[in-house]
């Protein structure tokens, strides 16, 4: 599903705490969708840009597309997720944690 909802071997994302995340401009142009049980994405109603994931599960929590930054983070990966359904011809060939689906529960609460 990232892969085609990006046009890319995958998603760049990072989990960023809802508390410490504000919009400077443009929220109104946001749409939402439910892209899958739990999970809702959101896009630039004009541009399509995708942009942020809202879980149901850990609403304390959103899934922000680094991809649509200008700046750099200052963070660095700490995982692959969903790597059951990764493309085929990608090989990831670093030693960060791979989960197959979702990140375990308490990976959250350790980071």
């Amino acid at each position: 599903m990232c892969r085609k909802a990006t046009g890319a071997a995958f998603r760049s994302r990072a989990t960023v705490r809802t508390d410490a995340f504000r919009w400077l401009r443009g929220e109104a142009l946001l749409a939402r969708y439910p892209s899958s049980p739990g999970q809702t994405r959101t896009f630039c109603s004009r541009c399509g840009a995708t942009l942020v994931t809202f879980f149901g599960d850990y609403p304390q929590y959103l899934g922000l597309a680094l991809g649509t930054l200008d700046d750099d983070p200052q963070q660095r990966p700490s995982a692959h997720v969903h790597v059951a359904s990764k493309a085929a011809w990608y090989t990831i060939t670093d030693d960060l944690p791979q989960f197959p689906a979702e990140l375990p529960r308490d990976f959250f609460v350790k980071q």
